[in-house]
């Protein structure tokens, strides 16, 4: 064979291949819809970096058998482990079965720390990680190994506190946020036990989701540098140190076998981008060491003068650094005396509570409010729908309206509200979150009603747009689109034009607020037109497929993307929960779609997912079945010890397996189900105490400042045997009507209009 023949074989040998991944790309968009939508540019830049971290954490974790790697990826390199995840032929690896973290930050900064269960700090964003180890008498210990490890929230603040098990005693670690010129995290490493021990300060080149790429370290005096940014500010120049790359095996190694240094090695590069490097104290009984992490990345440099530039500011960082009980009074004073407090009867419930209330300000980031503080720090306008709904409603109004003003800084010339291309969800959801801040507060201030009519106006316009749709079933309805990911491949859907209506409907509502009578009355008209359409297209479908239940879109059937169905009646309030559609679905998600007490989702986030079941539970609450509690109770006991939720939970480890390991819209589904079970709106009242969980039946209760569309509302239950006494005052809005108030979940025939009263109410079988 001539070598041009060769070369042209070898050629279309290419072609071939590369067609072959045409077609793959090609049909597999076509399983969702066909012509009118693309893969957003958005999620390019992710999607590639997330496969390429998990190729390289693949290579690397076969071969680094004597690395001390992260806790999720010991336990599925570990074959005895029942997280053990089998590699077979896919080149990747990556954390699916302990996605599991909490973050750490100060109140309105967008930067944010995380922090694994065994205590591994993570300061930027696919960076590297700042690990603890403790040489007691015995031997080293390791976090990411040890079985004697516990973890809580201080207080239930944001105060990350990890205790593992040495010889004597405890090894305590705290890990929290102070702001100053910069937002930094503090490790605070306390020894309580009875002797002496050595902590090592390990620069790892990993995180929760895979490995980094960490190429060169540096330690100037006490300033720790990695790719030459300030990565860590040591308390004074560490007396032994260890470092390495990946070709000379991990740096643990020297400090088990005692070969560590004195001086840092100059000029520490690792080609394979795995330095490592280790700095060793002593710590005395009952002594505490405290070293500081900026939380925010510079760019990278190679150039050495800049690094040590960079390094000084070292001294620009607060000496002595504040003791975590000092930020812990903080938190406490955030929220001690603001928005809506609880008092409910002891347990995790009302500790989750608590501490989300707090984590709810950490996800609020000035303009912005985010789903995550690590795999989805950025914002959408569907995430911060939930979002803001919950601050609202726990009173934190100002954060609230800080977002909202930022809104139309967000829209484009033709009104859309800009987060992600082809959300077309996004006006629906931003309306509605402008008309719920106003319902809770009164205030129109923050709202610009001309941007809203703008969103209104595209909204129409878009669901007319001309193109080919010959299925009836499509018509006036939202073009294709991605959605919500958990709906699935890209298709129209119905979830787009719930909130679409919800949106005009609430746009009418403001405008006519603002005083402009005539154009509320035309978006009115648009959103009557749309409902029409709406109906229109639920009829034919279910007459197609012969059943009531609501699929996720016209043209699908009924798999797991109808959970997205249920947003029609909760929060949206477009169906009631007996509707004959709305009750079909419910019905069908939890025969067919239910693993025990938790929504499955097999579509993208393929796990139990946890904001998608209390879905599920906001629409039985708002029945009044009682089988919400159930997923309510199920949610609690699967919250990481510090109370957070990943997107999704393994069905048999219960450990995170999609997502952000901190997710921000579990939080605040969570925080709206527990307020809509004390205190929730009706039409023309209020629903106190609609339900109630019966471990709390002869348990006081008290709500103090509850938002409401009526007024803030304050109510206290006491019991007088099994008579529970109700004591309530409502700060009604000047000029409004009187409000009618019931309490179905203590006496189902007591009402009244009273604005405040006290009054014992009958025995109650339903909290039993």
């Amino acid at each position: 064979m001539s070598l041009k023949s060769w070369a042209l074989r070898r050629a279309m040998g290419r072609l071939r291949i590369t067609d072959d991944i045409v077609r793959y790309l090609t049909t597999f968009q076509r399983l969702g819809e066909t012509v009118e939508v693309e893969l957003p540019s958005e999620l390019l830049p992710v999607g590639a970096r997330t496969v390429f971290r998990a190729v390289r954490t693949r290579a690397a974790a076969q071969l680094g058998v004597d690395w001390v790697w992260p806790h999720w990826l010991e336990r599925q390199l570990d074959p005895t482990s029942a997280a053990f995840v089998p590699r077979g032929h896919l080149p990747v690896l990556t954390n699916v079965t302990l996605r599991n973290w909490t973050a750490v930050g100060t109140v309105g900064s967008t930067a944010k720390g995380i922090v694994d269960p065994r205590g591994l700090l993570t300061p930027w964003y696919d960076g590297w990680s700042l690990d603890w180890w403790i040489g007691a008498e015995d031997r080293w210990h390791f976090p990411s190994r040890e079985v004697a490890v516990r973890q809580s929230p201080v207080e239930d603040t944001p105060v990350v506190e990890t205790v593992m098990r040495v010889p004597g005693g405890d090894a305590v670690q705290r890990v929290y946020a102070i702001a100053g010129e910069e937002t930094l995290a503090v490790v605070e490493i306390v020894n309580r036990s009875r002797t002496p021990f050595a902590v090592a300060l390990a620069v790892r080149p990993y995180n929760p989701e895979g490995l980094a790429v960490v190429e060169r370290i540096a330690l100037h005096g006490r300033t720790v540098t990695v790719d030459g940014r300030p990565a860590l500010f040591l308390p004074k120049a560490p007396p032994a140190t260890a470092a390495s790359t990946f070709h000379d095996g991990d740096c643990a190694g020297a400090v088990t076998s005692a070969r560590t240094t004195e001086h840092f090695p100059d000029g520490l590069r690792c080609d394979a981008g795995l330095a490592q490097a280790a700095f060793v104290f002593p710590l005395a009984h009952s002594a505490t060491l405290r070293v500081a992490v900026p939380l925010g990345a510079e760019r990278r440099s190679r150039r050495r003068r800049l690094s040590r530039r960079r390094a000084r500011r070292a001294l620009n960082v607060p000496h002595p650094l504040p003791p975590s009980e000092t930020v812990v009074r903080g938190w406490q004073a955030q929220t001690e005396h603001r928005g809506m407090r609880l008092v409910l009867p002891p347990g995790r419930l009302a500790s989750a509570v608590e501490a989300n209330r707090r984590y709810l300000l950490l996800f609020h980031e000035g303009g912005d409010v985010v789903p995550g503080p690590f795999t989805y720090h950025r914002f959408w306008f569907r995430d911060a729908a939930y979002l803001l709904a919950a601050l609202d409603r726990y009173g934190f109004h100002r954060e609230a309206a800080e977002v909202i003003r930022h809104f139309p800084a967000r829209q484009r010339v033709d009104g859309f509200f800009f987060s992600q291309r082809q959300e077309w969800d996004a006006n629906g959801s931003a309306i509605w979150s402008m008309a719920e801040h106003w319902r809770l507060t009164g205030d129109l201030s923050c709202i610009d009603v001309d941007s809203v009519a703008r969103g209104a106006r595209w909204i129409e316009r878009k669901r007319h747009a001309k193109r080919r749709r010959k299925d009836p079933a499509l018509r006036g309805l939202m073009p294709a689109s991605i959605s919500a990911e958990h709906l699935g491949p890209f298709d129209y859907f119905y979830w787009d034009d719930f909130w679409s209506l919800r949106g005009l409907r609430d746009a009418a509502v403001l405008l006519g607020a603002a005083g402009q009578a005539k154009l509320a009355s035309e978006v009115a008209s648009w959103a009557a037109s749309l409902e029409a359409d709406l109906g229109a297209s639920m009829a034919m479908v279910a007459e197609r497929t012969g059943s009531l239940v609501i699929p996720a879109g016209p043209r699908r059937r009924v798999d797991t993307g109808i959970i997205g169905s249920l947003v029609a009646c909760s929060p949206l309030q477009l169906l009631p929960p007996h509707h004959p559609g709305m009750a079909a679905t419910v019905e069908a998600v939890r025969q067919r779609f239910c693993v025990g007490p938790a929504f499955y989702q097999g579509i993208s986030h393929t796990g139990q997912g946890t904001y998608l079941t209390l879905q599920l539970a906001a629409v039985e609450l708002a029945a009044g079945d009682r089988r919400c509690l159930e997923r309510l109770q199920w949610l609690v006991e699967l919250a990481t010890p510090t109370f957070t939720w990943p997107e999704a939970i393994h069905p048999t480890l219960g450990g995170g397996c999609m997502g952000d390991g901190h997710h921000g819209w579990a939080a605040a589904d969570f925080l709206s189900l527990v307020r809509n079970l004390l205190v929730t709106e009706v039409e023309g009242g209020l629903v106190l105490a609609a339900m109630l969980p019966g471990e709390w039946r002869g348990q006081a209760v008290e709500v103090h400042d509850a938002p409401t569309h009526f007024g803030t509302l304050s109510f206290a239950i006491r019991w007088h045997g099994d008579r529970p006494a109700l004591l309530w005052e409502l700060d009604r809005r000047s000029g409004s009507d009187p409000v009618t108030l019931r309490a179905p979940g203590l006496d189902p025939q007591w009402s009244t209009t009273e604005d405040r009263g006290e009054t014992l109410l009958s025995a109650s079988l339903s909290v039993s």
